[in-house]
């Protein structure tokens, strides 16, 4: 669990992250723009412009790098809770299998039981196993 949390910590730092450098470089973009428009006359502004839009490219491309790599931990942190779940699930279903088990009265059908139980449980360890 903590690992899951460690996950999720790291993907929306990743975010704020990206969401702050694409700002910040929105705004320096925009200014060198504006600066290369309403400024265009003097040679030093032509300079100030080209910087600026230079830096607020740098910047919105800093920001949709961490803004990808948010998604993936995002994308990984999903295929982990899916495979908790379904190790939960299964869990669960052992659990209930092992009481519904001890509820048959017979020997005879409570060890076919037990035998289709193991199978069950060796398939479906050997898919988890193949899985990963």
């Amino acid at each position: 669990m903590r690992y899951y949390s460690y996950g999720l910590t790291q993907a929306r730092a990743s975010f704020y992250v990206s969401l702050f450098a694409s700002i910040i470089g929105g705004g320096i973009l925009i200014t060198g723009i504006g600066l290369a428009i309403f400024q265009a006359d003097i040679v030093g502004d032509q300079y100030a412009s080209i910087v600026s839009s230079v830096a607020g490219l740098l910047t919105v491309a800093i920001g949709t790098l961490f803004h990808e790599r948010a998604d993936a931990a995002l994308r990984h942190m999903e295929s982990q809770s899916r495979g908790l779940r379904e190790d939960i699930r299964a869990e669960r279903d052992a659990d209930q299998a092992i009481r519904l088990l001890q509820e048959v009265g017979e020997d005879h059908l409570r060890s076919h039981l037990q035998a289709a139980l193991i199978l069950k449980f060796r398939d479906r360890s050997f898919l988890t196993s193949a899985r990963w």
